[in-house]
């Protein structure tokens, strides 16, 4: 009795690029579990401080197009 094949990997280059290979998508945020917790809690207080300082200067921009408007009238 004749010996079985046991591998081949013939035509599997083939079918795997007939869809193409692509690569794992990329998140826009990553994950952060596992990194350090004194690193995340900076973080976390330097995101509110960002916030605040974005609020303030919106509202001081806001408040600049506004006396331009009664400028203009």
């Amino acid at each position: 009795m004749a010996k079985s094949k046991n591998h081949t990997n013939h035509n599997q280059g083939h079918k795997a690029h007939r869809n193409g290979i692509k690569k794992p998508k990329s998140h826009r945020y990553p994950s952060l579990k596992g990194v350090d917790p004194k690193f995340r809690r900076n973080q976390r207080y330097a995101k509110a401080g960002s916030l605040k300082a974005t609020i303030a200067l919106r509202a001081k921009i806001a408040a600049k197009r506004a006396e331009k408007a009664a400028e203009k009238k």
